[in-house]
C-alpha cells in the first residue's frame, strides 16, 4: 500500500511501504514524521503505522557500550604514581640519612683550642628530623695530664638550645644549688655568649649552639680557659653576672 509522508511542511510520496521502512532505518524519515496511507483521511505519526521502529530505536542507544579504558593508560598512570612515590621516599631517605650522619665540622669540633689538642674525634651524630646534631671530642694538653671532654650540640633554633641548657642545669644542680651564671665578654664589652655551671659540667651557649665541658685532671680554671678560646668565643673573657658593669 502506498504512503504519503509530511516532512518539514512538505508532502512527499507516494512511497511503497518497503521504501518507507528503508528510509526510516537510514534516518531519512523520523518516527515522528506524519504519514497517511492512500485512501485514508487522517494523518498519523509514522510510529503509528510502524510501532516497532520507535521501540527499536531507543535500545540501540542504551545498548551502546561505553568506551573501554586503555589498559596501557592505566598502567602508565599507576607507574607514574609509583615512580613519584619512589622518588619521594628516596629523597626523604636521603635527608634522614644526612641528618643521622652529618658531615664533620672543624668549626664545631676544632682541632685545637688554646693549648689543648683534639686527641679523639668521634663521628658526628644527629637525629632523623635534623633538629639536633652532636659533635664529640676529647682534648689533651701537651703534658697529657689534663684532658677536656667536649660536647657541642647544634640545635635547630635558639629556643631549643635554651631548653637544653635549663635541663642540663636541672640535672647537674640536683642538690638544690643555685647555678653560677656568667657571660663571655668581648674586647668591646659586648656579650658574645652565655654560660652557667654547678661545678661540673660547664655549659657555654651561643645562639643555637650549646657546649658542654667536663674534664679529667682539668680544673675549673682550665675549663674556663678552654671555653674562652672556643672558635665563637676567641678573644673573650668570662665574667660572672655580678661582675658585669
Amino acid at each position: 500500500m502506498q504512503i504519503y509522508i509530511s516532512k518539514n511542511n512538505q508532502q512527499l510520496g507516494p512511497f511503497e511501504e518497503a521504501d518507507v521502512l528503508r528510509m526510516l532505518k537510514d534516518g531519512e524519515f523520523s518516527p515522528s514524521d506524519l504519514a497517511i496511507r492512500h485512501g485514508e483521511s487522517e494523518w498519523q505519526k509514522l510510529s503509528y503505522f510502524y510501532p516497532t521502529i520507535e521501540n527499536q530505536a531507543e535500545p540501540q542507544i542504551a545498548l551502546e557500550k561505553p568506551p573501554k579504558k586503555s589498559k596501557k593508560g592505566l598502567l602508565l598512570g599507576c607507574g607514574g604514581f609509583f615512580l613519584i612515590a619512589v622518588l619521594i621516599s628516596g629523597a626523604l631517605g636521603f635527608l634522614a640519612y644526612r641528618n643521622l650522619f652529618p658531615t664533620d665540622s672543624p668549626e664545631d669540633l676544632p682541632n685545637m683550642v688554646k693549648d689543648f689538642k683534639l686527641e679523639n674525634r668521634y663521628p658526628p651524630k644527629g637525629n632523623i628530623w635534623g633538629t639536633e646534631t652532636n659533635f664529640v671530642g676529647i682534648y689533651s694538653d701537651e703534658t697529657k695530664t689534663r684532658s677536656v671532654i667536649y660536647l657541642m650540640t647544634v640545635y635547630s633554633n635558639n629556643a631549643a638550645a635554651d631548653d637544653a641548657l635549663r635541663e642540663g642545669l636541672a640535672r647537674s644542680c640536683q642538690s638544690g644549688e643555685t647555678p653560677m651564671r656568667f657571660s663571655f665578654v668581648g674586647k668591646g664589652g659586648e656579650d658574645v655568649s652565655q654560660g652557667a655551671t654547678c661545678a661540673v659540667p660547664l655549659y657555654v651557649k651561643k645562639d643555637n649552639k650549646l657546649v658542654t665541658l667536663g674534664g679529667g685532671g682539668a680544673n675549673a680554671a682550665a675549663l674556663i680557659e678552654f671555653a674562652e678560646h672556643l672558635p665563637f668565643n676567641e678573644g673573650t673573657t668570662m665574667k660572672k653576672a655580678s661582675e658585669k658593669e
